[in-house]
């Protein structure tokens, strides 16, 4: 065993800690040096973030957005779609990642990435991807909301193509649903197209109303156009109701219920089978409002409040539905449709339903709390009474407590 004397060891301690922190210093610019290299990388190369795993990757989308690994996966088979596969011919490349997301027993990751991948579909893959479909189905794999999907993407893509196939099949067994979502995908890129085909095969589509998906699609595209269509369309008063009625569920998921009921009250207004429509198609979509907020309410009836197709009934079951959502109380909702609705309007609107039907208006304003819609409906309801049978006005004075 060496002895060392205190000195010694002192120095030998010194140098042990300087070469030590020569290390670190080392170490510390080696990785400074790794960082800002990985820093000034060019944006196009792709990094791996292995505790994240993912990878930002250009193209259809960054996979940081996507956790799942089947899901950056097929990504990842997207990015290569980019380049292209065979002129004319499907591309194996595409018609792979479809059997691969398609092979997938979680419904939503399905769902999610089939619909994702549609968007690479071309026209020449389209067949292929309908054949690919069939096969399954003869495995006892059914794929009803996938092929909804592809079906609509078909139409967008080549929907000439798309209705020349089916047209072809003799007999013609184009399934209803499919054609919806064909005609809605043409509509969404070539309504013109979409329309002259539907008005020249009146033979195919049968007791369908293929004008119904034609306008849900044309509205997403360009509403102004497809809406002066509408206007102008000589169509059946039955399918131009089932028409309007289609539209306004499309308008109040893109538009919000103002913007519905703005769409329904740009309509024609003073035709009775077309006021038919209007009333058909908001009629059919009061049940769903039965938790809407008293203030959208107000803005939404305040713009077809005042149509000629609209009545006491309607007010009334509106008024209805929105007291359900709301604990059975009216208050927030009459006082909103005070300051929304002109009480003139209001007041010439109870006054036409008053000479058609005095009870159901008197019910209705009896429903209401105080207010200033209340005030313009009452008197406009007892000053038409004055002119037709003064008793009967004096009779719902008292019982309105005016």
């Amino acid at each position: 065993m060496f002895d060392f004397s205190r000195r010694t060891l002192g120095i030998l301690c010194i140098t042990g800690f300087v070469l030590a922190a020569a290390g670190w210093i080392t170490a510390w610019n080696i990785g400074g040096s790794k960082d800002q290299a990985e820093q000034s990388a060019p944006a196009d190369r792709a990094s791996f973030n292995r505790k994240s795993g993912t990878r930002p990757l250009n193209g259809v989308m960054d996979t940081k957005l996507v956790s799942d690994p089947r899901s950056i996966r097929l990504v990842e088979l997207m990015e290569k779609l980019d380049q292209g596969g065979p002129a004319g011919q499907p591309n194996p490349a595409f018609l792979k990642a479809a059997e691969l997301t398609l092979n997938d027993s979680l419904f939503h990751r399905r769902q999610r990435d089939f619909r994702l991948l549609m968007e690479k579909m071309r026209p020449e893959d389209a067949l292929a991807i309908h054949e690919q479909f069939k096969h399954l189905e003869r495995e006892g794999r059914y794929f009803g909301n996938e092929y909804g999907a592809f079906a609509m993407r078909w139409g967008q893509i080549d929907g000439a193509g798309a209705m020349a196939y089916w047209s072809a099949r003799e007999p013609f067994d184009m399934p209803h649903h499919d054609m919806v979502e064909v005609v809605t995908g043409w509509a969404h890129t070539a309504p013109e197209k979409a329309l002259a085909w539907i008005d020249g095969h009146k033979e195919l589509v049968g007791d369908m109303n293929a004008y119904r998906p034609l306008l849900v699609g044309w509205l997403d595209a360009d509403p102004v156009a497809a809406t002066t269509w509408l206007a102008n369309s000589k169509l059946d008063p039955q399918l131009y109701a089932d028409c309007v009625n289609g539209a306004v569920l499309d308008k109040v998921y893109s538009d919000g219920v103002e913007g519905a009921s703005d769409w329904l009250a740009a309509l024609p207004d003073g035709d009775a089978e077309l006021g038919f429509a209007a009333k058909a198609g908001w009629m059919t979509h009061v049940g769903r409002l039965g938790n809407l907020d008293p203030s959208l309410a107000a803005a939404a009836w305040s713009k077809v409040g005042s149509k000629s197709w609209m009545g006491p009934q309607e007010f009334q079951s509106f008024c209805n539905s929105v007291a359900h959502g709301n604990q059975g109380s009216l208050d927030a909702f009459a006082e909103q449709l005070s300051n929304r609705w002109p009480g003139t309007e209001a007041s010439a609107q109870f006054g036409r339903w008053t000479a058609e039907n005095p009870e159901a208006v008197g019910s209705v304003l009896a429903q209401l709390p105080s207010s200033g819609i209340r005030k313009a409906g009452v008197e406009g309801m007892l000053q038409a009474l004055e002119k037709s049978d003064p008793g009967l006005a004096e009779t719902w004075r008292k019982q309105l407590g005016e």
